[in-house]
């Protein structure tokens, strides 16, 4: 079988020659610059490592390492516009074309500030929105994309542009701040939610029309969970996000013939069934650490309905087990997920500086067969 047969017969829930595999198909499911460079270490392999999202450090690995893997995706993403550039200044800080400003701590670029934070309904009319249709955002991505899908099997992933709906507008009006928007000012609350909905069709109509012949899955994402439950409730969310989530996810399907990934890391137990009710085909990351999230639980309840994307633990498993218990978790997720289909391997979230190279190699040989 070649990635998109495979691919394509596990979303339809059937069991193909092997479980499907994704290293770096997605901005959640690479690796970090720093573990990346100890696994070019170990394989012995010159790459020069260029960070393709700042925030988190995250690298693309190189085509040997996921050829290596028999990795089954490829991702291409939206260009940055014409008219915003990354600039990083002296105290290790920029800000993002929404405004947000962050500041590198450690590995990571944190939020230090969210420029709606003391806006008013009358603000958000004059604020400074990203534009959409920046000509610079899809500038040679149909090129790229044709090549990828003439030239290779691979399952091409149009890659997430920002945080989620809900996730933006926590980053951009801080999140203490708009999650008591939600509760007591609800007319500002759905004012931002369809703001940034409306920002959001703009990206995927340019996405859409540029390469959505080209593209098999969107990738979105959209933090609903923390590791012991949910960000807001349950009904919170059905009120607020969830119309919105619809809407975005039913112009997608109804404009191109792509499966929606949806990312969301936590305990998401009690809307995953409303997330397949929005139209999402694939869920990632399977955080299998938090409360509700073992794979068990997941393929009863929803395994008929959904495909699990990820589920390889990052937080305990990965850096802290030996190469030899590794291969066999990994063996013991596919047995329950993979069953009947609807599973693609991956870690459950970007993979981590504390996770040693052996056990990055342990857990795709492992899923493999090798």
């Amino acid at each position: 079988m070649n990635s998109r047969q495979r691919v394509n017969m596990s979303l339809n829930h059937k069991e193909p020659d092997r479980v499907p595999v994704d290293f770096g198909g997605t901005i959640v499911s690479t690796i970090t610059a720093v573990a990346y460079k100890s696994l070019l270490k170990y394989y012995g392999i010159k790459d020069k490592v260029e960070i393709i999202d700042i925030v988190q450090g995250l690298v693309e690995p190189h085509s040997k390492i996921q050829k290596l893997y028999d990795c089954d995706f490829h991702r291409i993403v939206l260009e940055p516009p014409d008219n915003w550039q990354l600039t990083i200044d002296e105290n290790n800080c920029f800000v993002d074309e929404y405004g947000i400003k962050r500041k590198k701590a450690s590995y990571y670029y944190d939020i230090v500030d969210s420029p709606l934070k003391d806006a008013s309904l009358e603000d958000l009319k004059k604020f400074s929105w990203p534009d959409p249709h920046d000509p610079g955002r899809v500038r040679g991505l149909r090129g790229k994309a044709k090549k990828l899908y003439e030239e290779t099997n691979y399952v091409i992933i149009a890659d997430m542009i920002s945080g989620g709906i809900f996730e933006q507008c926590l980053r951009i009006r801080g999140f203490e701040q708009f999650l008591s928007d939600m509760a007591l000012n609800k007319k500002f609350a759905n004012a931002l939610l369809d703001k940034i909905l409306e920002i959001y069709l703009g990206f995927y109509e340019e996405y859409i029309k540029t390469i959505g012949d080209y593209v098999h899955i969107f990738a979105l994402a959209d933090d609903l969970g923390m590791q012991n439950g949910l960000l807001i409730s349950p009904n919170l969310y059905r009120e607020l996000i969830k119309p919105r989530h619809k809407i975005l996810y039913d112009y997608i399907k109804n404009n191109s013939k792509a499966k929606i990934f949806h990312h969301s890391c936590g305990s998401i137990f009690p809307l995953i069934g409303d997330l397949i009710e929005v139209g999402v085909d694939i869920l990632n990351p399977i955080q299998t650490s938090a409360v509700n999230m073992s794979p068990e639980l997941l393929k009863r309840e929803f395994g008929a309905d959904i495909t699990f994307f990820g589920g390889i633990d990052v937080q305990q498993l990965l850096p802290n087990l030996t190469p030899k218990e590794i291969k066999e978790e990994t063996k013991r997720i596919i047995s329950i997920m993979g069953k009947n289909g609807g599973y693609i391997l991956a870690p459950s979230h970007n993979i981590q500086p504390d996770v040693p190279p052996e056990n990055v190699d342990a857990m795709y040989m492992a899923a493999i067969n090798k």
